[in-house]
């Protein structure tokens, strides 16, 4: 009886003993199962951070030679007004002067328009404009250079409060009559005009520039620089292939200014409303006062530097270039900030709520500055954002 008890409690005992060993195999089995799934899992992490690398890699290079495709293009159309201006500038040459007053009105309406020349309106005292035309001809001989100038017209048409000029050039049929297959005539005006007027002016091959001007203005050139500086109501301001340049400006209402390949420059300008674009240039915004603010650019760089302003919001935006904010005082500000590939950096002391912090380089960066009274929501695909102190 004493072996057959002596045997129950061996078993007894040697059971638990079975079960414990059989449970660290499988805590065991587990820890390793465990240790080859987080290795799975880091080595496809790792496969596709690689691939986001390599997928972003190839979009910056596609960029870069789209940038690039776009600097050789301009460069050709900046060697393409070269050449034409060489060739304009050759040659025996004729010219005519057209001078005219036009009774328009304090508060009138000047409609422009022309084809290859500037156009500079300034402030004139009065009620009258003050009209002047210069017709610039070359030619083969002296004869051809004055048989050009006829051919070129400017139609001038008066009515009551508003007054129309235009640059008329031969039509196809005109060419053929006169046997001729291009002209090189070159037209410039001068305008003096009552602050209040309202003006439309437009250049195909010339630059648009006015000063001095409080009433409405709408301005606009396809290869030439547009520039305003004290003006007042400002609608447009665009070129093609120019720059758009807006200093010393004060206006009440919304104001609009974009080129495709140039530069876009505004100083010391006030305005309830700012839209601000280029396609393949720079945004530049210096000391501009406005509640709302929208610069963006797609492979250019967009900087604002100056106070901000309280309530204020700023919106800027770049495909593959830097964003830039350089702030020298004013309100404080909520700051979202977002790179996709690049980085995000401020140089502020930011009461953080999300990444980032002074000096550190993130993607994103979410945080408060001051008060938080106004608003920096600042985006960029491939380039950098930095905010930084005056």
């Amino acid at each position: 009886m004493r072996t057959i008890l002596t045997a129950v409690i061996v078993t007894a005992l040697a059971v638990p003993a079975a079960a414990q060993s059989v449970a660290d195999e499988v805590r065991g089995q587990l820890q390793r199962d465990a240790r080859e799934i987080t290795r799975e899992i880091q080595r496809l992490q790792q496969s596709q951070s690689q691939q986001e690398r390599d997928r972003q890699r190839e979009q910056r290079q596609q960029e870069q030679e789209r940038a690039q495709q776009e600097r050789d293009r301009q460069r050709e159309r900046a060697q393409q007004e070269r050449d034409r201006i060489r060739e304009s500038q050759s040659g025996p040459q004729q010219t005519e002067r057209i001078a005219r007053t036009l009774k328009l009105g304090a508060n009138g309406e000047l409609d422009l328009a022309n084809v290859a020349g500037d156009i500079t309106i300034t402030r004139g005292t009065g009620n009258d404009v003050s009209l002047e035309v210069i017709k610039t001809a070359r030619g083969r001989t002296d004869d051809d250079a004055k048989d050009m100038l006829q051919l070129v017209q400017v139609d001038i048409t008066e009515r009551a409060g508003r007054v129309d000029v235009k640059t008329r050039y031969p039509d196809s049929d005109e060419m053929r009559r006169n046997g001729r297959r291009n002209i090189n005539v070159n037209v410039v005006y001068n305008v003096t005009a009552p602050a209040g007027t309202r003006i439309r002016a437009h250049s195909i091959s010339g630059s648009v520039i006015a000063r001095d001007i409080k009433g409405d203005l709408s301005l606009d050139s396809v290869s030439g620089n547009v520039r305003v500086t004290n003006g007042g109501r400002i609608g447009t301001a665009k070129s093609i292939s120019g720059n758009v340049e807006i200093s010393e400006t004060d206006t009440d209402g919304a104001l609009a200014a974009s080129t495709v390949s140039g530069n876009v420059n505004l100083r010391r300008v006030k305005a309830r409303q700012l839209e601000i674009g280029s396609i393949s240039g720079n945004v530049v915004l210096d000391d501009v006062d406005s509640p709302r603010i929208e610069g963006q650019s797609v492979s250019g760089e967009v900087r604002f530097a100056g106070p901000i302003q309280r309530s204020a919001r700023y919106e800027l935006t770049s495909h593959s270039g830097s964003v830039q904010v350089v702030v020298a005082g004013g309100a404080g500000f909520e700051v979202e900030a977002t790179s996709f590939s690049g980085s995000v950096r401020s140089d502020l002391q930011l009461e953080s709520t999300g990444a980032g912090g002074p000096g550190r380089r993130n993607r994103s960066l979410r945080g408060v500055f001051g008060d938080g009274s106004a608003v920096l929501d600042l985006t960029t695909f491939s380039g950098n954002i930095v905010i930084s102190k005056r």
